[in-house]
């Protein structure tokens, strides 16, 4: 395994740098701007039927994508990885932000730093330079950084696959933000590396021939079902979060 890898192990476990201005964090993170919110339960009614799913199959690593761009997986990634956290401060929280085409994590959380992700899979630094503990929560933030050259060939490869086993190894539960689905191939790589996918769809906006298009692209990943996002709270009393049961 590659030495950046290697040395993964005895590192993620115990993320002491904290990082992140509480005072930039975009207002759409709910579950921190406005925890008493009817969108901010929401999120963590979405949560427990997660924890639920739990306790009949296994499933550490959880990805968000969308059809499209603009449909909001980026702000959902954000508020159930720190719905999670809140949820269980006893458990090791990962949220990797794994769009390296349009990073949002790292400007969403108001996190500023100089290597990600892309740096991490480029071989250009240790997986202690890009794991950040936000705030005081116990979730830990991988940003993606730069946007490589060939993004789709830097997350196909073996390095990521390394990457992805070493955080099953040392957290309880992942979260990866990853690319819209229609248009590169990112996010069909990398979610048959997860144990489910949640769609977010922005109502109103997406259409459901893309939506199907999309889930017909991911070709049998472990679709858990989809996140309604952007509902109007006078036309819709609450978010709609449609997952199986």
């Amino acid at each position: 395994m590659d030495q950046t890898m290697e040395r993964a192990g005895n590192f993620l476990p115990r993320v002491d740098e904290s990082a992140g201005n509480p005072n930039a964090v975009d207002r759409r993170v709910v579950t921190l701007t406005a925890p008493a919110s009817a969108a901010a339960e929401q999120y963590r009614t979405l949560y427990y039927r997660l924890e639920r799913m739990r306790e009949v199959k296994p499933m550490k690593v959880i990805a968000f994508t969308s059809a499209m761009p603009g449909e909001g997986k980026t702000v959902t990634a954000v508020n159930l990885a720190l719905a999670a956290a809140k949820a269980n401060p006893e458990r090791r929280i990962l949220l990797i932000d794994a769009d390296l085409r349009r990073s949002q994590v790292a400007s969403v959380l108001g996190i500023r730093g100089k290597t990600g992700l892309a740096e991490l899979l480029a071989g250009e630094c240790d997986v202690r330079d890009v794991v950040r503990r936000f705030n005081a929560t116990r979730l830990a933030v991988i940003p993606a950084d730069s946007t490589p050259e060939d993004a789709t060939q830097v997350l196909a490869s073996g390095r990521m696959k390394q990457f992805l086993k070493a955080v099953r190894d040392n957290f309880d539960e992942v979260y990866i933000d990853l690319p819209p689905t229609l248009p590169f191939a990112d996010a069909a790589i990398l979610s048959h590396l997860t144990d489910g996918v949640l769609m977010v769809v922005r109502a109103n906006v997406t259409p459901g021939k893309a939506v199907n298009q999309a889930v017909e692209q991911l070709g049998g990943a472990p679709i858990l079902g989809c996140v309604l996002n952007g509902a109007e709270v006078n036309t819709t009393p609450y978010l709609k979060n449609y997952i199986k049961k």
